[in-house]
């Protein structure tokens, strides 16, 4: 259904070419009429459409005669062009306010399009990175920053951050983080974390001497100790505070060994080395240590595959141990601890399965923290130092492998390590990788 205004319009001109009809007969020459009609009406059109085009494309002001249908439709324009004027005023002071907040970040921002060239960044990316805005907009940023983690993390950002070396200060530590947002688009977002980096650095170089000093004054405490417990003239009473001064060095002493292999393992760069590992024969070693004792509950091993590893042979005994041993402390003796080495689509896993107390499912992202417990009194009871978790998820990164925790309070639980294809090689054939 037609608007009013053009209902309006339509019946105008009818009665304009009425007019000319009934004047056409009434003076003769009924054709002139017609035309000249036509014409004027023509003439009135075309001179509102010239108005309507400059009010439309130049912003020119409409004419105020008007009537009717072209009234209306100048009023609207008018009024669109109002609304127009208001938005981009909000569009203005909102971008101003964007730009403010932006400049007053300290982390570095920058939009790369979908062929990683800078499309903007804020001042903070200007400082942090040492960009020049006036000559490396529209760059490539990887042409800027050559770095090979950043490269490989531009490539294949998978929402983690990267850690670089920062190329406008010396010394200095960027984590970057890439996003993608709208349409082939995607936002780096750089903070300077070079205060963070030279604390943990501190941390590990503190705990690392720490611990290598106090190894000299446990030895020989214990030595002490030691010969004073084999002493057959050794009053009677003090052999019980002996006996459990002798335990408390014992589990001092594995805490420092820890801290220190745990230290190694954050100070570390770069891959494992790959070296032969036969799997096989060093599980049933440590099956053996375990079977040994009276109190350990039933302990089986099975072997889905004879596959060997490419790493480092003692990190490796480091994270199956541990594994192994955490199973055994935790599960009652009347409980049973399942170790399965096996072939899968994504290479080969190492599984550790028990019924033992098992991890409250809140808990479970903690356990790899230093010095997390679970149950802390049950643990320190049992002799453990905290940190073998810690140690477990350190070395598996560096052999590309990952770890992960299944469990429930109660219920026991089940550790699973994954190792990649390029780990792995076959027990008896040439040490090179399987897949």
């Amino acid at each position: 259904m037609l608007p009013n205004r053009w209902v309006s319009h339509f019946a105008y001109a009818g009665a304009w070419l009425a007019l000319a009809l009934v004047a056409g007969i009434w003076l003769g020459n009924l054709a002139w009429w017609l035309v000249g009609a036509l014409a004027l009406y023509l003439i009135v059109t075309l001179r509102n459409l010239y108005y309507l085009d400059r009010a439309l494309e130049k912003g020119a002001p409409v004419p105020s005669d008007t009537r009717g249908l072209w009234a209306e439709l100048f009023s609207i324009v008018v009024r669109l062009r109002s609304k127009s004027r208001h938005r981009k005023k909000r569009y203005r002071r909102l971008l101003r306010a964007v730009r403010q907040s932006t400049r007053a970040l300290h982390d570095g921002g920058i939009i790369l399009n979908a062929q990683n060239e800078i499309q903007w960044c804020n001042r903070a990316a200007v400082r942090l990175l040492g960009l020049n805005l006036a000559t490396d907009v529209g760059h490539r940023i990887d042409n800027l920053i050559r770095n090979p983690d950043f490269v490989s993390h531009l490539e294949n950002p998978g929402g983690n951050t990267v850690s670089i070396p920062s190329p406008a200060v010396e010394g200095g530590q960027l984590s970057v983080q890439i996003i993608p947002y709208g349409r082939n688009q995607r936002l780096a977002i750089i903070r300077d974390v070079t205060r963070e980096v030279r604390l943990e650095r501190t941390r590990r170089d503190f705990v690392a001497n720490a611990s290598h000093e106090l190894r000299s004054p446990l030895t020989v405490i214990g030595g002490y100790l030691d010969a004073m417990a084999h002493d057959l003239d050794l009053n009677g009473d003090w052999r019980t505070p002996i006996a459990e001064m002798e335990r408390q060095v014992s589990r001092m002493t594995r805490i420092l060994r820890d801290l220190i292999e745990l230290t190694r393992l954050e100070s570390s760069h770069g891959e494992a080395p790959h070296d032969f590992i036969d799997v096989v024969g060093m599980l049933k070693f440590i099956e053996r240590e375990f079977v040994s004792s009276p109190l350990t509950p039933r302990i089986s091993v099975h072997f889905g595959s004879d596959l060997a590893l490419l790493g480092s042979e003692a990190e490796v005994h480091s994270i199956f141990h541990n594994l192994v041993s955490n199973a055994v402390r935790f599960t009652p003796p009347d409980g049973s601890v399942d170790v399965c080495w096996e072939r899968n689509e994504n290479g080969a896993a190492f599984s550790v399965r028990d019924t033992g107390i098992g991890i409250p499912e809140e808990l479970i992202p903690r356990v790899t923290e230093r010095f997390f417990r679970v149950d802390p009194g049950r643990s320190r009871e049992l002799g453990g130092t905290g940190l073998g978790l810690a140690i477990v998820k350190h070395a598996l990164q560096r052999h590309g492998a990952s770890l992960s925790i299944r469990s429930e309070a109660g219920e026991g639980s089940l550790f699973t390590c994954q190792f990649p294809d390029t780990r792995l090689v076959a027990r008896g054939g040439p040490a090179r990788a399987v897949g």
